[in-house]
């Protein structure tokens, strides 16, 4: 039985203030359920191997990017022998990887965007012409592991292009360079082997960006989407095969874009997503009859 829960967050990666507002949250709610709760920010000064002599139950992972979300504290736990939320350290080394899952995805039949990747320590300006054979304007840049749209951007043009990538290259060395799908965009939230309702995203940006997701006052969440029946049992069949293609667990959120001729998109996936006053899971499980708290305690008990 759970009786005592860590709750990892804030570390050190470019999330770490959302991390923080969702482990604070995290924490509370578990608090509230009667749980005995300890609070560890795993900022680079954390020692694992004090970990043991806490004598906890299991560990809520409430870290978002960077070591908390790449495989590498999963890990740690595993060869602690400390049970924790979400997926094992594979999934995750995959997940937050943009171009692996959408290898991942690609060579399980699942519809994603084309994209090829760039590296800065091979990149090479005069040659991106070359590389663009067969995409059309606009694409998409992304740093290949950051999370919540950090360092995303939409280029035009080729000038935008090559200035985009020099940004995104500030992240980190790896870069995506994907189809922009113009339409509807969606995310769809996975809890156990539940596929929770889809949640529509409103804005007026001109794609999902970080100042969409966190400072826009107008962006909007629909809950449930304005989907048929039929469109919605599509998307969460994608969402479920993407989830379960990069042998994700526990719980996690697909990211969808629908075209206009009705085409869905797998476009990313989150395995720590945000549990935040804002965040959308939440949002998603509300729609079944669980409130926040409740939420939390699910998502601790879904492995």
């Amino acid at each position: 039985m759970v009786k005592k829960v860590a709750v990892l967050y804030g570390g050190s990666s470019s999330e770490r203030n959302i991390s923080l507002m969702s482990g604070t949250a995290v924490s509370g709610a578990l608090k509230r359920k009667g749980y005995d709760v300890i609070d560890i920010d795993v900022d680079e000064s954390f020692d694992f191997t004090s970990l043991p002599a806490l004598n906890i139950d299991k560990a809520f992972l409430a870290l978002h990017g960077g070591d908390g979300e790449d495989g590498t504290i999963q890990a740690a736990l595993q060869l602690l022998n400390i049970p924790y939320t979400g997926s094992d350290h594979r999934a995750s080394a995959v997940g937050i990887d943009k171009a692996m899952t959408k290898k991942v995805w690609q060579a399980s039949g699942i519809t994603t965007p084309r994209f090829f990747e760039i590296y800065q320590s091979n990149y090479q300006k005069d040659a991106l012409p070359a590389l663009l054979d067969g995409y059309k304007f606009p694409l998409v840049v992304k740093p290949a592991t950051q999370g919540c749209s950090i360092g995303i951007n939409r280029a035009n043009n080729l000038e935008e292009l090559e200035r985009f990538i020099d940004e995104a290259f500030k992240y980190e060395d790896k870069v995506l360079i994907e189809s922009f799908v113009s339409g509807r965009e969606f995310t769809v939230s996975i809890l156990g082997d539940r596929v929770l309702p889809t949640v529509e995203i409103e804005h007026s940006h001109s794609f999902f960006s970080h100042e969409a997701k966190f400072k826009s006052s107008d962006t909007r969440y629909h809950c449930p989407a304005n989907l048929t029946l039929e469109q919605e049992e599509r998307i969460q069949a994608l969402s479920l095969a993407a989830f379960r293609a990069l042998n994700a667990s526990g719980w996690g959120r697909i990211d969808v874009i629908a075209d206009e001729n009705d085409h869905f998109y797998a476009i990313e996936i989150n395995t720590a997503p945000g549990m935040t006053a804002r965040s959308v899971f939440p949002l998603a499980t509300e729609q079944v009859g669980m409130d926040y708290d409740n939420t939390v305690e699910a998502i601790l008990h879904s492995i």
